[in-house]
């Protein structure tokens, strides 16, 4: 059968959903197609939403652990902790995916469950048949790379999109990669009593993502939990031995270690999906990163979109996808005209202490051409802080010292979560030091650290500040 539809949505991630739904919702006659037959992406069901459902009852099981209890009963406990894990996720992330097919079921939008693959610039197969579009978004995500290694074990390593559906938890773990993805799983799963060892080819774990300040603090809190990490150093081989993995390194001096553990995890970054869509049939142009495209997220095929991991070069979050999807869809609608803007992009490490993110770090500001200035503030001389008896934290800004506005907020403390959408707005609305200093932050409350470090930043470089004066930049 061969049917036209004005927009085909690849992909029924946090990306292509709300596309295809704004877009049937202005007229248009839509078509989504997601190969796994239900909608939520890797984000629901692989990746961000189980990794927060395991780190919540991985903190419940710390707080909750009788340091007296005997091994068989710790045994028992993690056993149960792990059902409770998969019983929770059973429900909310299918009880989430049917909520968004009932809300899709509402609306025009045609619905297949089959993978896309391309016969030309504007057509596509899908289990069979033929579709033809006009405009189409590509939302199609990324998945987990494993890098060549030698050794009969690299077979049986596990993704973080296999460690979820795992039945239960090693005893020992080797993570291959400190990213965001080994930080978070890391430190879930030593609450979980897993022991684990980090090796990071970096000089520097969280390598170019975080501050400066910030690494001290997170290589402290995981060696004060028991965390090996090994930087600067670069895995040789993985090899099964005795039911077991023994993973083979040369370490920063060049030396060559080994170690043994249960499990070996590897989080060494995503590659784009585009396996099936057959792009060879297409002149589309990409690259091992993703799909090109320009600033208004069109490739170079007109009328073609791309948003989210599958882009070459962009951020990799779902929320970064929602945002980008959106941008297509009206550039689709009203011409383009929208262009995306990943300075403004905030994201959330869900480490412990948590860490957050808007706009330049210091380093992407001064590669932009930016002369800057930059003002750290202690929470542990904070009121908030001090109640509750969490005292660690850091704020910093980064600052264009021309004008004072505030192109990068950064965090590091427990709370970054929900402290991160102060400065999502921050960034999005170009506020200045005076902006921030002059808006009354509630006491106490984490939150008034915005005011006291512009404030802080302000006299630091003898800047003038009245409440009453708006910088027009």
């Amino acid at each position: 059968m061969d049917e036209k539809f004005d927009v085909i949505v690849i992909g029924g991630g946090p990306g292509g959903t709300p596309a295809a739904m704004q877009l049937a919702a202005s007229g248009k006659k839509v078509l989504l197609v997601e190969e796994s037959g239900k909608l939520g992406g890797a984000c629901l069901f692989v990746g961000c939403i189980p990794s927060k459902i395991i780190k919540h009852a991985a903190d419940e099981f710390a707080r909750s652990m009788n340091k007296d209890s005997t091994p068989e009963e710790l045994k028992e406990a993690l056993v149960q902790t792990w059902k409770k894990i998969h019983q929770n996720m059973d429900r909310i992330l299918n009880g989430r995916a049917s909520a968004a097919k009932k809300h899709l079921d509402q609306t025009t939008v045609t619905f297949i469950d089959g993978t896309a693959r391309f016969v030309s610039d504007y057509e596509v197969e899908i289990n069979g048949n033929h579709y033809q579009f006009d405009n189409a978004i590509i939302a199609t995500g990324s998945h987990s790379f494993i890098p060549p290694v030698k050794g009969d074990g690299v077979q049986d390593v596990l993704t973080s999109e296999i460690l979820f559906t795992q039945p239960s938890m090693p005893s020992s773990l080797l993570i291959i990669g400190g990213g965001p993805i080994g930080i978070e799983i890391s430190q879930m799963l030593n609450k979980l009593l897993v022991k684990c060892t980090i090796i990071e080819l970096m000089p520097d774990l969280l390598s170019g993502l975080v501050e400066h300040e910030f690494v001290e603090g997170i290589n402290k809190t995981l060696e004060d939990k028991g965390i090996d990490v090994h930087t600067s150093s670069s895995v040789q081989e993985i090899n099964r031995v005795n039911g077991k993995m023994q993973t083979v390194y040369l370490d920063s001096e060049g030396k060559t270690e080994s170690i043994v553990t249960d499990k070996v995890l590897v989080v060494t970054g995503k590659v784009p999906s585009v396996e099936e869509l057959n792009l060879e049939a297409t002149t589309l142009e990409y690259d091992r990163d993703g799909l090109l495209v320009n600033e208004f997220l069109e490739t170079n095929v007109p009328g073609i979109y791309a948003a989210g991991d599958v882009v070459s070069g962009g951020p990799k979050f779902a929320h970064t996808a929602t945002h980008e999807t959106h941008i297509a869809s009206n550039n689709i609608l009203h011409g383009n005209h929208h262009t995306r803007d990943f300075n403004k992009n905030a994201w959330i490490l869900f480490s412990d202490p948590e860490i957050a993110a808007a706009g330049y770090t210091e380093k992407e500001a001064l590669d932009a051409g930016f002369d800057v200035v930059s003002g750290v503030y202690n929470y542990n001389v904070e009121a908030a802080s001090q109640i509750s008896g969490d005292t660690f934290g850091l704020l910093k800004f980064v600052v264009n010292r021309e004008n004072q506005e505030i192109l990068g907020v950064h965090l590091f403390i427990n709370g970054a979560d929900s402290l991160s959408g102060e400065a999502s707005l921050i960034i999005a609305n170009k506020l200045t030091l005076r902006d921030v200093a002059g808006t009354i932050h509630p006491h106490p409350s984490l939150t008034e650290a915005f005011g006291i470090l512009a404030l802080q930043m302000l006299s630091e470089h003898k800047l003038i500040f009245s409440p009453a004066q708006k910088v027009i930049n």
